[in-house]
Order: C-alpha cells, then structure tokens, then sequence
C-alpha cells in the first residue's frame, strides 16, 4: 500500500487529504478526552489530600493522647517508689496501682493495655492480669532505647506482635527516675492498631476507597478494608520515600502491593511521629465518570473518521489487490529460491560427508600398506643384504616415500576427521608469536608478517601440534597466493558467546570462540574457487606443487576440535581464512599441560625408521594380533630379529585362545580396526583376566570416543600406522619394564 502511495498521484492527493482530515479529528478528540482528563485526577487528588490531612491529625491526637496518660502515670508513681529500682519492684504486689492503671486504660479505646517494667526488664504490673505474669521485656526496643539514659520524652516503638495476644502493637514508654536519675522502672502503654481499622470502617467510604496506617519504613499496620495476611509486611517506594523526605507529604499513582488495583494515593507523615497515613481511591472509580464521557466523544470522533476511512478504502481497494497478487507472487519465488537453496546446502554436507568416509577408509588401508613397507625396508636395511651406495640410496628414497605417504594420510585423516587429537587450553596468541621465526625463514624475505592478538584472550581447547600444522598450511597457501611478496597478517581475537554463530556458521555451536584470521594481500579467488576451496585434492596449483589437501586438512580439525573455519576471499583484494576454535572449559584452566608427547626428542617412540633397534636383555614373549597377513607378517619378522619371541594371531577370538593357553606372554600388541572383535573389545576382555598385562593398540586412525578413553587407562598405548620398527620395539621394551609406563599418546601425528 505504501508503495502505491508513493507511485500513484491520485491516490497520494486524496491520501494526503483523508490523513489530514483524520489527524485533525482524531487531534481535536484526544485534547478535549486529556483535557478531561486532567480535570478528573486533579480534583480528585485534591479531595484525597484533604481527607488526608484529616486522618493524620486525627491520628496524631489519638497517639498523643496516649502519650499524656503515660506521661501522667509517671508522674504519679509514689515517691517511696521512685527511690530504687528495688522500691519500683515492689508495686508488683499492689492491687490498687492495677486499678489506677486498669482505670486509666478503660478510658481510652485505642489503649489496650498499660504496664509497669522494672529496671531489669521485667513485667511487675499490668492491667491485662493481676498479678502480672513473669515476663522478660529486656530485649524490647523501649527498654534497650530507655535503659541507660532519659530522653525527655517519651519513646514510641516499632510494631511488633503481641506476646499475649499476637495482635500488631505499638508500644508508648515513659522512664520512671529515682531521685538520684538512674532508671526505677518504665511506664509503657500498648496501642491496639486494629483501633485504626475499626476507625477507618466507621469512615463514610466512596467506592475504591481504601485508608492505611505505615510505619515510615513502609510497614503496614492497619488497613482499611482489611487485609489481616499482609499486616506486618513492608512495601516501600522511591519515588514516595523522595517526596516524604522533603515534606512529609507525597501524592503519586502506582499499582497496590496490597491489593493489585491501579491507585491514586496521597500520603501524609504525622508529626513527632514515625507514623504515615495513606488515602487512596482506585483509578477506575475516579475516572469512571470521565470514561462515560469519553466514550460519548470518542463515538462522535470514530463515526466520522470511520465514514472517511470506508471512502478511501473504497477507493484503495483495487490498488490493494493488484499489489496483494504480485507479493505472493514474490514471495513464492523467495520461496522456491531458498527451497533451491537449502537442497543444494544439504546436497554439499552429504557430498562431504561421503568423501570424508571414503577418504578415512583409504587412509586406514593405505596406513596398513606403509606399515608393511616400513618394516619390510627396515629388515632389508637391518640385514646388511644392500651394501653398494646405489642401493642404499634407493633405500633411503624408499623410506622418505613412505614418511611422504604417512603424511598424506594424516591429512586424510585430518579432512575425515578421523585423526587422532591431544586437545588442551593453548594460549594461541603466545602459540602464534612463538611461530614467526619458522614461518619467517618459511615465506622467505620478500613476505612482511604482522601479528596482532587482543589482549586478555582466553585459552581455546586444540591439539597444539596439530594447530601449528595448520597454521603453516595457511602461510604456506598465502605465500603461494603472492609471487611478487606482500603482507601475511596473522590476527587472534576473542569472539563473545553467540557472536560467533552470527560471523561463521549457522552450524556452529553457541558459544564463546577464539578467533585466527590469516590474510593475505595476494590475488585473491574468485567465487567457483572459492565455493570448492575446502574439497579435498581440490587445487588451482601446477602439478606437483599440492596436494590439494591443505584447507580440507585445517577445516576437519577445527570441524572435530568443535570449532569452525570461514573464507573470505575477492579477486585483487586478497583471502582472509578465519578458525574458530572454542573457549577452554573453566576447570581445566589451571592444569598444566606436562604429556610426554610419544614423538618428541628423546621418547622412546621417537626413533625413525634408521634408528638401531634396542637389544633386549632376554627372551621376551609377545602376542602380536593383525587381521592383514601382510602386515602381520613384516611385523613378526621385525620382532623376532630383535630377539622377541613373538605369537601371532589373525582375530580376537585365536588371540584369547592363546592367552588362556600361555600365562609367560608379557605383551599384547593389537590392531585396532579387526573384524568380529576391534582391538579395544580384545583389550577389555583381557584386561578382566590379566588385568596387568602391557597393552599397545596400533590403529590406521583414532576413533576418538573408543580410543581417547581407552588410551588414559594405565598400561595401555595408542600408536599410529606407519609405526617406526624400532618405535615399536622401544615401546614393547618400555612397558615391559614398567607396565604403567606404556600409556597416552600417539607416536604418529
């Protein structure tokens, strides 16, 4: 419709006119209905001031009537009496005082009673029992304000309860003297607040009309119409509290706390006392008379402007239908355009997910192959059988093929998602600065490196090493994307929760995120490259020069660290590749990261394949479990030439036979990924009969929720195909000699 407004003259002309003439009627109603209005709530908050100002000095004579009966049987307590504490105890016993007293409180209706408290806090006389109970009042307001010094004056307490009655109180005490000033006794009268509610009634009430007695703090003490369950209980406002301070009085609309109703009030404090009296009228009975006359105006005005408004829809009315069929119109292509959408998204994640399947099964075959060919090209290099330097050469070529293929099949795995991870709180800021001088000599002298990390960024949870990987593919990728040289600046932010959603990926969880952007000023990519940047073996470089497996390899991990990865890239304007890896939890903060991580320098898994396999001291058994013949077999050969006595199993099933058959096997060396019974089945079940037993799973990938687990328990060692020979040795010889030693880490990365 508004459209239509701003296209069509006719309609905008007579638009104009029929907005005008209803702003001025609608303008004309709503000042004559305020205008009413106002007159309404100020007379009637004018005659709720008044009455107002009645109740509170009604009820300022009431107390100070009390006060001056108190006052005045002070003053008649005989001398002998007053001349110790000890003499004022004595009128406990005095039948005639408890008439004078009896006497003096019959005549005032609000007066409940009138006592006498000794000097140590104690009831003596009262006109509600004679003689009075044994009651100790020493923890009383009066008797704590009273005790060590006279004020002059007499003391009004705070309500309370009654002890006898449970009726609300108020307590007027007068200090009794002796003739040296030091404390004979109290005079304390008891001032029955439900006199107030029973005054209140007796009151001519108008509809909506309520009537109240505060304590200044906001206590209520008395109310009319009652209101027995809230007596007692405070309810305090600022705006009130501010106005009662300047001048004890206050007047304002707000919704009861008692009873709920909207209400006009007006409120008045009592002088010398802490005392408040409220009078208020609910806000629907004063503007009941206004509401009838403002529906008669408000009619009138509706007439009109109804009889305007069916003129210009009339006349709106078939614009408003043409327009009503192209927007559905458009909206059913939004419609079709996002189904489209959605399908083409899911058929993507699908396509991933099958790659991502077939990609792992690959790596965990091809992991097996390079086992064999591993151990088989350490016995020919063991054996002494190439001695000419053309034959040792083709040896070592040989074994840097296999470390490549290991390589590449932790890429795979890293794409699958499938790897193997070590997650832990990283400072990645510290992480990051800690690798400019590998990637300095990396992208050479022509490349500028910038980093800039915020300050205070929390930890993220990742695999170190394998994060350095992949940030080195991400320099690497840059420096290729900017032949002539240019600018690498490696930025690390922290993400608030639920920012990161926003910024990343619908998919990726709420949470908090630390951020790692990698921009460069190269040439950029333009959107098909981009749309297939993280597809693995996807590569716009010259054969020979990638993999393809670069960006695939850093989104598995930060897919199965729980994180996320966005590209943003335009011809000319350079590729910014941002990692969002999530917040550390709370608790593990403070530990300190201390593995011994099975491939650093010095471990007993850091041995390469040229290595001198260690020489046992003695025969050792080991029971050697591998569903592939192949790799069963160059394995056995690599044990039993490092003088292992080794027993060989195809399956879990022949490998239990065996153990049950011979208790001297002192290792149990298994595959993981084994049909009918996996590795981690065959560790459980002989962990419950031998559970001492040395146990290392050798896997062609880590699968995370069985292995992670299993790999903390005490002698048991998750290793990764292609294993070194001599590694595996080493580890053989290190749980032998200290069985909870063979435990953690993966030596493959």
């Amino acid at each position: 419709m508004l459209r239509l407004l701003k296209e069509n003259r006719p309609l905008q002309r007579i638009g104009a006119l029929g907005v005008g003439l209803l702003t001025v009627l609608c303008g004309g109603t709503a000042m004559v209905l305020d205008r009413l209005h106002g007159e309404t709530v100020t007379e009637a908050m004018l005659g709720l001031r008044t009455l107002n100002a009645s109740l509170a000095e009604q009820t300022a004579r009431t107390i100070e009537g009390i006060d001056l009966t108190v006052s005045g049987i002070a003053g008649q307590i005989p001398l002998e009496n007053r001349r110790s504490p000890e003499a004022f105890s004595q009128l406990r016993t005095d039948r005639q005082v408890y008439e004078i007293l009896k006497a003096k409180a019959s005549s005032l209706p609000q007066l409940e009673a009138l006592s006498l408290i000794a000097a140590d806090g104690t009831l003596i006389n009262s006109t509600r029992q004679f003689p009075a109970p044994v009651l100790d009042l020493s923890k009383r307001d009066y008797y704590q304000a009273l005790k060590d010094a006279d004020p002059g004056r007499a003391y009004l307490s705070r309500p309370m309860q009654s002890l006898i009655t449970r009726e609300w109180t108020l307590y007027i005490a007068r200090r009794v003297n002796d003739p040296d000033g030091g404390l004979a006794g109290l005079v304390v009268g008891v001032i029955r607040l439900s006199y107030f509610e029973q005054f209140y009634r007796s009151l001519h009430v108008t509809p909506g009309s309520a009537f109240s007695l505060w304590w200044r703090d906001g206590m209520l003490l008395a109310r009319f119409p009652p209101t027995p369950d809230r007596l007692g209980t405070v309810a305090t406002d600022p705006i009130i509290d501010s106005q009662l301070s300047q001048s004890g009085i206050a007047a304002t609309t707000l919704k009861s706390s008692i009873d709920g109703e909207d209400r006009i009030l007006s409120i008045q404090q009592l002088r010398n006392y802490p005392l408040v009296v409220a009078v208020s009228r609910t806000r629907g009975e004063i503007l009941a008379r206004w509401e009838s006359q403002a529906v008669v105006i408000a009619a009138a005005g509706l007439v009109s402007a109804v009889a305007l408004a069916l003129m210009l829809w009339a006349m709106a009315r078939q614009f408003l239908a043409y327009e009503t069929a192209n927007r559905a119109l458009g909206e059913r292509r939004q419609a079709v355009e996002a189904r489209d959408e959605a399908e083409e998204h899911v058929r993507q994640l699908q396509k991933i997910e099958a790659l991502g399947q077939l990609t792992g099964g690959v790596a965990h075959d091809f992991n097996n192959l390079l086992q064999a060919v591993r151990s088989s090209l350490h016995m020919l290099e063991a054996g002494g059988e190439l001695r000419g330097a053309e034959s040792r050469r083709a040896l070592e070529v040989a074994s840097q093929a296999v470390d490549r293929g290991a390589t590449l099949t932790q890429h795979l795995l890293a794409f699958a998602r499938r790897q193997r991870l070590a997650p832990a709180p990283v400072d990645l800021g510290a992480q990051v600065a800690g690798m400019a001088t590998l990637l300095e000599r990396t992208l050479g002298g022509a490349i500028r490196i910038r980093i800039d990390r915020d300050a205070d960024v929390p930890p993220a949870l990742v695999d170190p090493h394998q994060f350095d990987i992949a940030l080195l593919n991400l320099a690497i990728n840059a420096r290729d994307a900017m032949p002539d040289g240019g600018t690498l600046t490696i930025t690390v932010t922290s993400l608030p929760v639920g920012m990161a959603c926003e910024e990343a990926s619908p998919a990726l969880a709420p949470g908090g995120y630390v951020a790692v952007t990698v921009r460069d000023s190269g040439a950029g990519m333009p959107p098909d490259v981009l749309a297939r940047a993280c597809e693995p073996f996807f590569t716009t470089k010259p054969v020979g020069q990638g993999s393809g497996l670069g960006l695939s390899m850093v989104h598995g991990l930060t897919a199965q660290s729980g994180g996320g990865i966005r590209l943003e890239s335009h011809p000319g304007l350079g590729t910014a590749v941002t990692l969002y890896l999530p917040h550390a939890p709370a608790e593990s903060l403070p530990e300190i990261r201390s593995e011994s991580r099975a491939d650093a320098p010095g471990g007993p898994a850091a041995s390469t394949g040229t290595d001198p396999l260690p020489v046992p001291s003695a025969a050792l058994r080991i029971l050697l479990v591998e569903d592939d013949a192949l790799v069963r077999m160059a394995n056995a050969a690599v044990l039993d030439e490092a003088g292992l006595m080794v027993s060989e199993a195809a399956g879990g099933e022949e490998a239990l036979a065996l153990l049950e058959a011979d208790e001297g096997i002192g290792v149990l060396v298994t595959d993981f990924a084994m049909p009918g019974m996996t590795g981690a089945d065959l560790t459980r079940l002989v962990r419950r009969r031998r559970p001492g037993l040395p146990v290392l799973i050798v896997t062609g990938y880590a699968e995370k929720a069985v292995l992670q687990d299993l790999g903390r328990e005490p002698g048991i060692r998750i290793l990764s195909k292609p294993i070194p020979p001599s590694a595996l040795i080493g580890h053989i010889m290190t749980a032998l000699r200290d069985p909870r030693a063979a435990m953690g880490a993966d030596i493959g990365r």
